[in-house]
């Protein structure tokens, strides 16, 4: 019974039995599939009524019996999951599954190193290779033993290159053992073996910047786009690159890409109007600022860009008009107070 449809079935079949009051025959594997479907839905009062049922009609079934503690750990009895599961390996001491759960019990008690070995002394025998590293990778993240822990899931990598948790993991590890250079070899070997992997080229991007390779940069943020081009946070790399670099029309075609994907955003219309202003042409910029916030009258920074320009223009009672809006935004920002208090002592010009 492996499709949705026929676990579905066996769902309504219990569900309406509950209704009714009445006690049908389930085969064990109905049952499975019934508890592991109210467990992953977060209704452990059902699971927990499924397994009841279950262990009645199928007592010796070790499978329900594990299931049985994994509802012990989610409701936290530890103790009773721990009992239930060295009971178990007593009789089947290679019950991988049980292992499994033993590691994640120790796991909840902080008793990570144990955890740790147990996971390891199955690792030539368990089936599910990835699944094994990656949860040892996750105990070393505990310790925070960030060398260990990026070396196993990148053996889970080497098994599932399309997992995106393992990915994002080893990202962590090396941002936080402060190792960019081993993080762009990484990359280059990772995209070698997956070289559409738009995540994988935005990060080598990220990690050139760092190192101020700005040309290597931009060409990873165009393949990252290339893999994915509904994927926006290259774009808004990209675009933070290029003013950077002052490449201010570039940067505005590149903003604009984003709009395409989503014309509320008002990020990019932020900085495409702060590009324009970097250019000296006020009226797109203008054009643009006013976009934003009518976009998202939120966006404290551009009633306050909006807000300078005036006081540059001596319009201070414009200028007063949308500073105080941003400031009404957001009160902690020194600088805000700083150009209302200017545009408050040139109200006397009579230039407005």
């Amino acid at each position: 019974m492996d499709n949705v449809n026929d676990i579905n079935l066996s769902v309504s079949k219990f569900e309406k039995m509950v209704k009714e009051n009445r006690v049908l025959f389930f085969d064990s594997l109905e049952f499975e599939n019934i508890i592991s479907f109210y467990i992953d839905s977060g209704k452990l009062a059902y699971a927990k009524k499924a397994l009841k049922l279950s262990l009645s009609q199928h007592p010796s079934n070790t499978n329900l019996c594990l299931f049985e503690i994994e509802i012990f750990i989610q409701e936290d009895k530890l103790d009773s999951a721990l009992d239930l599961v060295n009971s178990i390996l007593m009789i089947e001491n290679n019950n991988y599954e049980a292992i499994i759960l033993k590691s994640s019990i120790l796991s909840k008690q902080k008793k990570h190193n144990k955890s740790i070995s147990l996971l390891k002394s199955i690792i030539n025998n368990y089936r599910r290779k990835s699944e094994l590293f990656y949860q040892i990778g996750i105990e070393y993240l505990f310790i925070e033993n960030f060398s260990k822990s990026s070396y196993y899931f990148k053996k889970s990598l080497n098994y599932d290159y399309l997992d995106h948790s393992a990915l994002y993991n080893i990202l962590y590890c090396y941002e936080m053992i402060r190792d960019n250079n081993g993080l762009i070899v990484f990359l280059k070997e990772y995209l070698s073996k997956n070289p559409y992997s738009e995540i994988g080229w935005h990060n080598l991007g990220k990690s050139y910047v760092k190192v101020k390779m700005y040309n290597e940069a931009i060409a990873a943020f165009d393949y990252s786009i290339f893999s994915d081009d509904s994927f926006t946070s290259p774009y808004i790399d990209k675009g933070k690159l290029l003013e950077k670099m002052k490449k201010y029309d570039e940067a505005i075609n590149n903003y604009k890409e984003i709009i395409s994907i989503n014309p509320n955003s008002s990020y990019a219309l932020f900085r495409i109007a702060f590009c324009f202003e970097k250019k000296y042409d006020f009226e797109n910029s203008l054009n643009y600022y006013y976009k934003c916030i009518n976009n998202d009258p939120n966006m404290d920074k551009a009633f306050f860009r909006l807000s300078m320009f005036y006081y540059r223009e001596k319009k201070f009672k414009r200028a007063i008009e949308y500073i105080e809006k941003a400031i009404k935004l957001n009160q902690e920002k020194s600088k805000y107070w700083k150009i209302y208090l200017n545009c408050l002592s040139k109200t006397s010009i009579k230039n407005y």
